[in-house]
């Protein structure tokens, strides 16, 4: 009969701590509540920036053509998407290089409100951005690990422009 007892207080305290790690990672303080879009859309996008088939590419709707992220593997984009907001968009065939359709799914918006587009950092790399500090004396890019380590040192706000992965 102890032992019985002793199993079912120790399977209680298990679930339970199973479910404080759960539950802990739902609510990450100031990260952003993002998942995993129900379905897919139709979305337009200049066609020359159409992805190739077979990948997808990050679209951010606050940024110019331009300084979009590259095109990569699609599951790469929604896991980044997922993380850091954005459109993830796919070419829906060979016509979608001529009239810009293209599938999409929407993550929301990615973070870069007050950041003109040319002091973002480059495709795979981070900036940490302090508002209210002129963009001429911001740290500049570096690899996300180094960011993180200045965000935690000066505060501020983490910039990720999504890119191929860094080896």
């Amino acid at each position: 009969m102890v032992f019985s007892f002793r199993r079912r207080k120790v399977c209680k305290v298990w679930h339970l701590a199973a479910l404080a790690v759960l539950l802990g990672g739902c609510a990450a303080p100031g990260a952003p509540d993002r998942t995993r879009p129900a379905t897919q859309s139709e979305f337009h996008l200049p066609p020359e920036h159409m992805p190739q088939l077979g990948l997808c590419r990050i679209w951010y709707t606050e940024l110019p053509p331009l300084w979009q992220p590259p095109a990569m593997p699609c599951a790469r984009s929604h896991a980044l998407a997922e993380q850091h907001g954005g459109r993830v968009v796919k070419a829906i065939s060979k016509k979608s290089f001529e009239d810009g359709r293209a599938l999409s799914m929407d993550y929301g918006p990615g973070r870069f409100d007050g950041v003109p587009p040319e002091q973002l950092p480059p495709p795979g790399y981070c900036r940490a951005w302090q508002d209210r500090v002129p963009p001429d004396r911001q740290p500049p890019s570096m690899t996300c690990a180094k960011a993180e380590q200045l965000l935690r040192q000066r505060g501020g706000r983490l910039l990720y422009m999504p890119g191929p992965e860094q080896k």
